[in-house]
């Protein structure tokens, strides 16, 4: 039985409505340019007709406004499937405690660590927080790069607030312990405990553009990649989750 739900007509008449949007057209005429049949068209242009998504007019049928914001979230859903392709080799054998919200792909910067080039994840943090006035961080796993960065920052002028597993604060204390215990007391930064063990690390920056959000994804203690954008969706996703996280976690 066909499916006659919105989005079911837009996946099947996809290129119909491609067509259309570039200039109205007949159905004879959207014929030739899609390479279907006059009577294929034809029940094409009725079913998006009937959404709403073209209309008849003096040249043809054209496609309306709801036809183009269909065809713009068509686009978007077909980004982000390639988008989770991309970032498919970051999460191999990945398990997470929350949930990552698709609006992360959108317009996302994927980087993967390579052998010749293990630091880049590293690399792509570091740029992320280099003009931020302050950061959020969740920290599942400890790499010393991050410790030198941020405390760096925080000296430059930078707050920021971190949720780190228990593993990640003890690893801090024993390699850099006046790092931590002076930011705290000068107020610089907040700390606080989670017993969460997901390796990744989330680091949300506020900066004079606007917020950006990056995650690094860890193969057992070395990052396997970074996933980051800018996307207003994103951003709200990485704060309310980051929210969620400082709520629960235990002060240091």
């Amino acid at each position: 039985m066909t499916d006659l739900a919105p989005v079911a007509a837009v996946e099947r008449r996809i290129d119909v409505l491609r067509a259309l949007d570039g200039a109205p057209d007949s159905k004879v005429g959207v014929a030739a340019r899609v390479d279907i049949s006059r009577s294929t068209a034809e029940r094409a242009m009725h079913e998006l007709a009937t959404h709403g998504f073209v209309a008849p007019s003096d040249d043809g049928y054209r496609v309306t406004i709801p036809g183009r914001l269909a065809l713009d979230a068509h686009g978007q859903r077909a980004a982000r499937i390639d988008a989770a392709a991309a970032v498919a080799p970051l999460f191999d054998d990945i398990r997470l405690s929350f949930d990552i919200d698709p609006a992360v792909l959108d317009g996302a910067r994927v980087v993967e660590a390579h052998p010749h080039a293990p630091n880049r994840p590293v690399e792509c943090v570091i740029a992320l927080i280099k003009d931020a006035t302050h950061i959020s961080v969740y920290a599942g796993r400890f790499l010393s790069r991050h410790s030198h960065r941020y405390h760096d920052r925080v000296l430059d002028g930078m707050t920021g607030t971190f949720v780190a597993a228990a593993p990640v604060i003890e690893r801090q204390r024993a390699t850099r312990p006046e790092d931590m215990r002076g930011a705290i007391d000068r107020g610089h930064v907040a700390v606080r405990c989670t017993d969460r063990d997901d390796p990744v690390t989330l680091v949300l920056a506020e900066t004079p553009d606007g917020p950006e959000m990056g995650l690094v994804v860890y193969r057992d203690e070395s990052p396997r990649g970074f996933l980051g954008t800018d996307a207003p969706a994103a951003t709200r996703w990485a704060r309310a989750l980051y929210e969620r996280l400082w709520t629960a976690a235990t002060p240091v």
